[in-house]
């Protein structure tokens, strides 16, 4: 690819062109001359024409250009985004550019674009250098999907009347404990990511789990009920009796399913204790541009609220299939020994105009069909609400497409064959 006069105007816009050597930072080892142009070549006292200042500029962004195009061959790029990456390079070298990128993908990429590492100098954070990864995210995510894309988070929300404590056991209302879409808190949001893709498929699914059972409700003053069903029947998806839970205690059953527990907590010491397990990221603050990824935990800033993602940006190292435009899915960090729900015996098929096959082996096909990202909503994001055990049209539909994906013969009937191949996936 080349770049565009967009990204040489955002360059530039950063650089600015002076004719006599400089030193931007007294930490520079080397000196700057004419558009950003650096290194042992130039040298103090220097002076140069404007003509001089353009062939340079000219001579270094097609390095530049070279070295991206090395660096991304293997990812899939737009025009706005190579033209970010260009400007990044340009500013932050080659190696830098490379560590970025590698192994990544182009939501991965964005939401690293703006680490510490890359605004500072000596290990001092650097205001411009702040603004120009701030301006190279915008660009490389506008208009993308990157951007586009919805998030869904589930949670233990407020009880049947508005409450936090005196309601019934269970999900009087179906919104107790549920999903919704993403939102900024208005006491703003930590974000406390897992350090494994398999730990946060993990939570993802067992909250997502306990959004899908109606048996789980909430109550403040009956929160820790929730952790003795879950030692019973182990997992959210089991449990078969009347239950209460708040948000914190959601969350640590969640982990408890995922394999450790962190302990009983309040939101106001839930980042130390989930710190405290090994097993997350150092806590971040959420801002406008905060690229979410399943599993993520959120958990406000003094005590309030926490959720976990259970459908947003997809983690590398899946080989899900998708039938999503740009090769995503709404669940494709989540690994197939991650479903929470009984794998069915019978065959599960849709008949029109006959009773609709229901139970929690429905639900098994379609968690699949939500891990492929093939149930999406009327604005074509991931819906998660659509695994509730009723196999209709839609889940009908979804699973002729997964077929399709998996190179099954699309009968639209989820017998041996599909699931083994859903397994396997």
């Amino acid at each position: 690819m080349k770049i565009s006069e967009q990204g040489i105007t955002l360059i530039k816009s950063f650089e600015s062109c002076k004719l006599t050597a400089y030193k931007a930072l007294n930490t520079e080892e080397h000196y700057t001359i004419g558009w950003g142009h650096y290194g042992a070549d130039v040298k103090a006292g220097q002076t140069i024409s404007k003509n001089e200042a353009d062939a340079l500029f000219l001579s270094d962004l097609q390095r530049f250009v070279k070295y991206t195009n090395t660096y991304t061959k293997n990812i899939t790029l737009n025009q706005d985004q190579f033209d970010a990456l260009v400007s990044f390079c340009y500013n932050c070298g080659p190696g830098a550019l490379k560590k970025l990128v590698s192994g990544r993908t182009v939501r991965e990429i964005a939401e690293h674009i703006t680490d510490g590492s890359y605004t500072r100098s000596k290990g001092k954070i650097i205001k411009g250098l702040v603004r120009r990864r701030q301006e190279e995210k915008e660009l490389f995510c506008r208009g993308s999907e990157v951007r586009r894309m919805a998030v869904k988070i589930g949670s233990a929300r407020i009880d049947e009347n508005g409450k936090l404590s005196g309601g019934k056991a269970g999900d009087q209302t179906g919104k107790e404990v549920s999903t919704q879409d993403y939102y900024m808190h208005a006491k703003g949001w930590y974000l406390l990511r897992p350090k494994s893709v398999e730990d946060a498929g993990k939570l993802a699914a067992a909250m997502l789990a306990a959004c899908n059972n109606d048996n789980i409700g909430y109550d403040q003053s009956n929160r820790l009920d929730v952790i003795s069903k879950l030692g019973r029947y182990g997992s959210m998806a089991k449990i078969a009796e009347k239950t209460e839970a708040d948000c914190g205690t959601l969350v640590r059953g969640c982990c408890i399913e995922a394999g450790f527990d962190p302990g009983n907590f309040t939101t106001a010491g839930e980042g130390t204790a989930l710190a405290n397990t090994g097993r997350f990221e150092s806590k971040i603050v959420v801002t406008a541009t905060t690229v979410l990824y399943n599993g993520d935990v959120l958990v406000t800033k003094t005590k309030g609220h926490t959720v976990i993602v259970v459908s947003g940006n997809a983690r590398s190292g899946s080989a899900v299939p998708s039938g999503r435009p740009n090769g995503s899915t709404a669940g494709a960090s989540v690994k197939a020994s991650a479903n929470p729900y009984p794998e069915p015996t019978r065959t599960i098929y849709y008949a029109p105009g006959k009773t609709n096959m229901r139970g929690d082996d429905v639900k098994w096909v379609q968690w699949h069909m939500w891990r492929f990202g093939l149930f999406l909503d009327g604005a074509g994001h991931p819906d998660a609400s659509q695994i509730d055990g009723v196999w209709g049209a839609a889940s009908d539909k979804a699973l002729g497409e997964a077929q399709g994906l998996l190179g099954l013969t699309q009968d639209k009937k989820c017998g041996p064959k599909s699931r083994q191949a859903f397994k396997r996936i």
